[in-house]
């Protein structure tokens, strides 16, 4: 086993940090640190973030769920399999929190944690006379209005059948990740993490028949986007990849990759609801 170390240097658990190290060797585990985490562990190291990956079996991650999006956006198809403690504040995608970092250690070192494989979402914009632009996510791409005045206009085909017309403030596509993110709050359906499928969520539609509508993650997704009065941003996990003037094509399918997420012993996806949603309905 060769873990990866790497720490989000903007939230707290320094001392957290030196724990897991000194753990982590105790059991006699071949480490790689990158540079910046081992310089906030008081240690010297010259490894990127890419060094790292490249020479690890599974990413260690000290953060949220940010730095979990933060790895995909630098690592892309080199991704590895990951472990996140939560030092930030919902952690929706980490297995564990500080209080259970002994815990997660042990699961490490003796195998008995296990693995969700997340579907990425795979997104090429396509502009007249520009280079495409290719990118990944792990939770979701939006098309969104730039202008508060303004509603946008999209044409969406799946596998070759026109499907609908939307106009409103925008359009989500999620991944089952995903759906507990920026498309619950806009109207979408909880989905199991290991679920094959996307999910299609309208923003503020204007027509009220234009409901959150769940795919085959097989199903090839066309995005027709007409010349628009304002402009129109396409964002992938919350960061934004393009402004749209004009016309443009947007093509949205699963990627050829996945990303392995672990779990620790006694997790579960309503597990994780209870404690990061509070879903536990009402007494009777």
């Amino acid at each position: 086993m060769r873990l990866g170390i790497i720490a989000n240097p903007e939230k707290p658990g320094k001392h957290l940090l030196k724990n897991l190290l000194k753990r982590f060797r105790g059991k006699g585990i071949e480490l790689f640190v990158e540079k910046q985490t081992a310089l906030d562990a008081g240690e010297v190291s010259s490894l990127s973030l890419h060094e790292v990956a490249e020479n690890s079996d599974l990413l260690v991650i000290l953060g949220g769920d940010g730095t979990i999006l933060y790895m995909l956006r630098q690592l892309e198809k080199k991704i590895k399999p990951i472990a996140a403690i939560n030092t930030g504040s919902l952690g929706f995608m980490t297995c564990a929190t500080e209080h259970e970092s002994e815990a997660f250690v042990e699961a490490i070192a003796d195998g008995s944690y296990s693995f969700t494989d997340r579907t990425i979402i795979r997104c090429l914009i396509k502009i007249p006379d520009e280079e495409p632009i290719e990118c990944f996510g792990l939770n979701e791409v939006t098309l969104s209005r730039k202008n508060d005045s303004r509603v946008i206009h999209v044409e969406a085909t799946i596998d070759g059948l026109f499907a609908n017309r939307y106009t409103g403030d925008g359009l989500i596509i999620a991944t089952p990740t995903g759906s507990t993110a920026y498309s619950l709050s806009a109207g979408g359906p909880l989905v199991d993490p290991g679920s094959d499928c996307f999910v299609l969520t309208p923003v503020c539609p204007h027509t009220l028949a234009n409901r959150p509508m769940i795919l085959d993650a097989h199903s090839k997704i066309d995005l027709k986007i007409p010349e628009q009065r304002d402009q129109l941003s396409v964002m992938v996990d919350g960061q934004l990849i393009s402004d749209i003037t004009g016309e443009a094509h947007i093509e949205i399918e699963r990627a050829d990759f996945v990303m392995p997420l672990a779990s620790l012993p006694g997790q579960n996806f309503f597990r994780v609801l209870h404690q990061k949603l509070g879903w536990t309905g009402s007494a009777i």
